[in-house]
């Protein structure tokens, strides 16, 4: 019987998890577990997302007492109601999806891939097996990223854009021992707008904790960055003028932990490419930062005001958006646009390491995150040159890639080697002492 066998392989791996001794298990055996639990992992995955849909078809929940399917899958989980919803929705949708039906069978997409490869197919089914083939090479971002395109060019981009924006809000509460929660839903470039702003900020501030050698969390500073944003528009704040003093407003000790607005300063969040431009002292009030938008349109919709199927206009790290809202951001908004069929990038080259304002554009599209396999960070990333500036290498496209802080390190410093091969980036350790590379 089949729940008799799944009875018994579960009892088998809970044996060998409550036996398992960490500290006795050798690094290379460590990784080879590693691999091997995480394919259990997406085989259990894919074999909770087929039952699911028998759960609520049978209606087995309403006689365990629930409220619902989704309610039941949540208490048999141990998972919220949201990740519960998105298992049914996804599981309702895999009789109409073979690629993905034989890809969650076989243990080669996790819960999360399937879920968002599910809702993308469904809108444009011809998209499933490229979606599928992605999903074992790209990074999980990435592929969400992908996804998100297809079901854009699947829709009306105008109704979907006003839908999210009519469903806007912004809703907090306070926690049992006093703390402040908010959650939000916003438009993509009124997120992004949010996003880059906290994220310069973030920059700043991290640099004047590091001086003062001070070590938090990023959350910890991204949240004293949301605050310290609310208190430049706040009348009787501290604020710095153009020359940098700072000017104390009522209750306030000049000099005091309180943050405050840099005079006129630049500050890059390479996660999205933006550059966000200090603020300045206008009158009684601080006015907040004017920020720049990275946005990907091809030429032809630009012109014509609309994408067709296959052209793209998004936020880089973000999602579509509707070509008139790009054009709306150039009106309140530094607007950085990458024009797919403009300057050939592919053949722009430098003599210094200076890199060409229309390369280091499709840099940022091409490269949303760390570009080695498996690396997702997508915030404070570094350009490195494949072959060395040093050793005649060329400043062009070709010839540069995005790296997160830790693999640039390891490439300049430890011998790892970053190559393309067929258009997929491949990371190679160091060759052992006595072999040549």
């Amino acid at each position: 019987m089949l729940l008799d066998r799944v009875q018994c392989l579960r009892d088998d791996l809970r044996a060998v998890v409550s036996n398992l001794d960490p500290d006795r298990v050798g690094g290379s055996d460590a990784a080879a577990l590693l691999t091997c639990f995480a394919e259990v992992e997406k085989l259990a995955a894919g074999g909770r997302i087929l039952v699911a849909r028998r759960v609520e078809v049978s209606n087995v929940w309403q006689r365990t007492g629930h409220r619902s399917a989704a309610a039941h899958i949540a208490q048999a989980t141990g998972t919220g109601l949201g990740p519960a919803i998105d298992t049914l929705e996804t599981a309702r949708r895999l009789p109409s999806l073979p690629a993905t039906d034989q890809a969650l069978r076989q243990g080669r997409l996790s819960h999360a891939q399937a879920t968002v490869i599910a809702g993308a197919a469904a809108a444009q089914p011809g998209a499933e097996r490229s979606l599928v083939d992605a999903a074992a090479t790209e990074p999980f971002n990435t592929l969400r990223l992908r996804c998100r395109r297809v079901e854009a060019a699947a829709r009306d981009e105008r109704a979907s854009y006003e839908q999210v924006h009519r469903s806007r809000y912004l809703r907090h509460w306070t926690e049992h021992d006093g703390g402040v929660r908010f959650d939000a839903r916003l438009a993509p470039d009124d997120g992004a707008r949010v996003l880059v702003a906290i994220r310069a900020e973030v920059a700043r501030l991290t640099t004047e904790a590091r001086k003062a050698g001070v070590s938090e969390p990023e959350r910890a500073i991204a949240a004293d960055a949301l605050v310290a944003l609310a208190r430049r528009r706040m009348p009787g704040s501290t604020r710095r003028g153009r020359e940098g003093a700072a000017v104390a407003g009522p209750g306030v000790a000049p000099g005091s932990a309180c943050p405050a607005a840099s005079g006129h300063s630049t500050a890059t969040a390479d996660g999205q490419g933006p550059e966000v431009q200090g603020p300045e002292v206008q009158g009684p009030e601080v006015q907040g930062p004017e920020v720049m938008v990275h946005v990907r349109v091809d030429h032809a919709a630009l012109v014509r005001g609309h994408a067709e199927p296959g052209e793209l206009c998004e936020i880089p790290g973000v999602g579509p958006i509707p070509v008139d809202v790009a054009r709306r951001l150039a009106t309140d908004a530094v607007l950085s646009v990458l024009v797919t069929d403009g300057v050939d990038v592919t053949a722009v080259a430098h003599r210094g390491r200076t890199i060409p304002a229309a390369v280091r554009r499709a840099l940022v599209e091409r490269d949303p995150t760390c570009v080695v396999p498996g690396c997702e960070v997508a915030e404070h990333l570094e350009v490195d040159h494949l072959l060395p500036f040093s050793d005649g290498g060329p400043t062009e496209l070709a010839n540069l890639a995005r790296l997160c802080h830790w693999h640039h390190y390891l490439k300049t410093h430890h011998g790892y080697r970053l190559e393309r091969d067929d258009g997929r980036w491949c990371w190679l350790q160091p060759s052992p002492p006595g072999q040549r590379a």
